[in-house]
């Protein structure tokens, strides 16, 4: 999947930016009932869902190793003037940042990650203890929803009992997943869920 070359529309999606903006709502409520002041956005694309907690987090990190989606995260953050966005194109999962978050969230990033397990681990090393990890990803689906890209050699989304053990085993306690969106393609209701962990 070419990321680099749909930065520059990625944003023009009105289902993207209504996803993002629901999701955007599952959080607020996580950050504010246990006062969390930094977020970790990994796969972040253009930093579009990061745009709706800016009011929120006291600062937020953009990480994806798309060079195309991170130029135009930049671009967008100085249009905004949201100084308490910072961006890097790196892949933390094999070089981590030197700092934890109370929040780390991720839309629709996972499942284009094959050591789901690895991924998980090193989100736990990027949370601080008593913050969050927010994953919203695509429910189990039959690999029709990436068709159109033969390139694609991700997960055909998550059995939500199945991750929920591997983020258990990864450290995180309290584990719970609820279905908060569904992606209408071709015809097609594919659901969205918003699984949440905790750091002890």
């Amino acid at each position: 999947m070419r990321f680099d070359e749909a930065a520059a529309t990625w944003d023009e999606s009105p289902a993207r930016q209504e996803r993002c903006r629901t999701l955007a709502n599952e959080l607020i409520p996580i950050i504010q009932a246990n006062r969390l002041k930094t977020g970790l956005d990994f796969g972040a694309a253009t930093g579009l869902l990061s745009v709706y907690l800016t009011d929120c987090l006291e600062q937020i990190t953009l990480v994806d190793v798309s060079e195309g989606m991170i130029h135009e995260a930049r671009r967008k953050i100085e249009q905004l003037g949201a100084n308490n966005i910072e961006t890097f194109c790196q892949d933390i999962l094999s070089e981590p940042l030197d700092r934890q978050y109370g929040l780390l969230y991720t839309l629709m990033a996972l499942h284009h990650v094959k050591d789901v397990e690895g991924a998980l681990k090193a989100f736990y090393g990027h949370v601080r203890p008593g913050g969050y990890c927010c994953i919203a990803d695509l429910d189990q689906e039959d690999g029709s929803f990436h068709a159109e890209f033969p390139d694609f050699d991700g997960h055909n989304g998550f059995d939500q009992r199945e991750l929920k053990l591997l983020m258990e085993q990864a450290g995180f306690t309290a584990v719970q997943s609820h279905i908060f969106y569904s992606i209408e393609q071709e015809g097609r209701a594919y659901p969205l869920f918003l699984m949440v962990g905790k750091k002890e």
